[in-house]
């Protein structure tokens, strides 16, 4: 009986043992699901979510333009800008030398003489002439062109063939200092004149512009001296010789 009772109880503890391990190896199982059901998951929602786009793709490339938007079509040459520019200068420490001391100086010694007229001419005549022929020169002219235009030579043949009048110019001149005075102006003001000595070629009525400016501002300039045969422009010389051709057929 007692041998019977032994071999009983030693078959029975490995079933209880069984019995214990049982719930954590299931549980252990359950969590090893779950995990993978977790894992699997997300790589789902991975894959099914949306890139998001890159800020390369994104932004497109800029369009390439064979011209600029302010193109450049009439250039009076550098060494002409800048001999006027100094001659400019030159007259006005000429008319301060001679206006402010010399004619003081012999005013001075002799009183109203004929050497204080002579010194007072040489100040103001080398003044005038130069503002007056000088004046109306100009040194740069740069035409606003639409996107269309600016993308091939051919495009911009045919935009030029046929000029609206509502075309920008951009005209630089020489101020009486020398300074670039810069004028807006549209294609339908200006018309094809002859002044000054023929120095003057184009000019514009500025009358209404100069009603809006104060009194201490300069007056625009009306007058402007752009020579078909003076511009140095190599990049595309013939649109100045159509802008001056769809001027003068505007005046007939």
């Amino acid at each position: 009986m007692l041998v019977l009772g032994v071999l009983r109880r030693a078959h029975r503890t490995p079933l209880r043992f069984d019995v214990l391990r049982l719930p954590s190896v299931t549980s252990r199982g359950l969590r090893v699901r779950q995990n993978a059901q977790i894992s699997v998951s997300g790589l789902r929602l991975e894959s099914t979510k949306p890139k998001p786009s890159s800020p390369a793709s994104s932004q497109l490339p800029p369009p390439q333009f064979a011209y600029p938007e302010r193109l450049c079509v009439y250039h009076a040459g550098t060494g002409r800008i800048t001999f006027l520019a100094c001659l400019k200068i030159s007259t006005l420490f000429i008319f301060v030398f001679f206006g402010f001391v010399v004619t003081p100086a012999y005013f001075e010694k002799e009183g109203l003489s004929p050497t204080v007229l002579r010194t007072t001419l040489s100040a103001v005549i080398p003044l005038l002439f130069v503002a007056y022929t000088t004046s109306p020169f100009v040194s740069f002219v740069h035409m606003r062109i639409p996107p269309f235009a600016r993308q091939s030579e051919d495009m911009l043949r045919r935009f030029v063939r046929k000029l609206p009048p509502d075309t920008e110019l951009d005209v630089t001149s020489m101020s009486f200092i020398a300074k670039p005075r810069a004028s807006r102006v549209k294609l339908s003001d200006l018309r094809p004149v002859s002044r000054r000595l023929g120095i003057v070629n184009l000019a514009r009525d500025t009358a209404a512009e100069n009603a809006t400016r104060k009194w201490y501002m300069f007056r625009a300039v009306a007058d402007f001296s752009a020579q078909p045969s003076s511009n140095t422009v190599r990049r595309a010389p013939w649109v100045w010789e159509s802008i001056v051709d769809t001027i003068k057929k505007q005046q007939v």
